[in-house]
C-alpha cells in the first residue's frame, strides 16, 4: 500500500481530486490531509510517508520550503513528491538531490490527472521493488535455462526491465524499434547485434525451439505484472 499526504489549503480541490481520481487506485491510501507547511512537516517527520501531493502555494511557508525540509529530515526512504502547481518558473526550482518529483496541474481534465498518477504508482512501486523485480527476471530466465555467458540473454534482461520501466506493453508490438534500439545505445552496439545475440541466446535453450524473444518478454512481464 502506497501511504500518502496531500498537502494543500483549499480542501474543496482535495476533495475533487480524492472523489474523481485518487480513490480509483487501490494501491494509494491517503493517509493525512494537512493545510500548512507546520502541519505537513509535523506529519512528515513523525510518519513514513510513500507519496505526497504538495500545492507550493499555502498560507505560512511555500511548498518549497517543505521539500527543502524534506532532504534535511533523517528519512530512510524519501517520498515521491507530485507538485501541484501552475508556475513553471518556481519548479525549475525544485532541483534538490534524493527527491522524486513529478507535476500535476489543478486545470488537468480528470482522464490526463488519472495517467499521471498511474504512472507516478508505477514508478514508486518499481523503486520500491528494484531489486526484487531484478532477482525474478534472473530467476526467471535461469529457470528456462538460459546460458548467462551469452551476451543475448543480459540484453534479453535489460529488454524486459526497461519494458517494465516504461509501463507499456505495447513496445513488444516492434522491439527493434521500441527497444532494441534503446538497448543497443546503453550498450555501444547495433541494433542488429542486440537482436541477433537474443536470438542466438533463446535457440541456444536445448528442448525449446519453439520459444521466442518475444514469448519469452511477454510472459516474464505478465509474471512480474501479477506480483507487483
Amino acid at each position: 500500500m502506497i501511504k500518502a499526504l496531500i498537502v494543500d489549503d483549499n480542501l474543496q480541490y482535495v476533495k475533487s481530486i480524492l472523489n474523481t481520481t485518487i480513490n480509483k487506485f487501490k494501491d494509494i491510501h491517503i493517509e493525512y490531509i494537512a493545510t500548512t507547511a507546520k502541519e505537513a512537516i509535523d506529519i512528515i517527520s513523525n510518519n513514513q510517508i510513500d507519496l505526497i501531493f504538495l500545492d507550493l502555494n499555502l498560507p505560512d511557508q511555500d511548498g518549497i520550503y517543505i521539500i527543502r525540509q524534506i532532504d534535511f529530515l533523517n528519512i530512510i526512504n524519501k517520498p515521491y513528491i507530485v507538485v501541484i502547481s501552475e508556475d513553471r518558473k518556481l519548479i525549475e526550482e525544485l532541483t534538490e538531490k534524493h527527491i522524486l518529483l513529478d507535476v500535476i496541474s489543478k486545470f488537468d481534465d480528470s482522464q490526463l490527472l488519472y495517467d499521471k498518477i498511474r504512472k507516478i504508482v508505477h514508478e514508486i512501486k518499481y523503486y520500491r521493488n528494484e531489486k526484487e523485480i531484478k532477482d525474478l527476471i534472473i530467476a526467471e530466465l535461469s529457470s528456462m535455462e538460459y546460458n548467462w555467458k551469452y551476451k543475448g540473454t543480459l540484453y534479453l534482461f535489460e529488454t524486459i526491465l526497461y519494458i517494465y520501466q516504461s509501463n507499456n506493453m505495447d513496445l513488444l508490438d516492434n522491439l527493434e524499434k521500441n527497444v532494441y534500439k534503446y538497448i543497443s545505445y546503453i550498450n555501444g552496439k547495433g541494433i542488429d547485434n542486440i537482436k541477433t545475440n537474443i536470438i542466438k541466446a533463446t535457440n541456444a535453450i536445448n528442448g525449446k525451439n519453439d520459444l521466442t524473444p518475444k514469448l519469452v518478454i511477454s510472459n516474464i512481464l505478465t509474471k512480474i505484472i501479477s506480483i507487483y
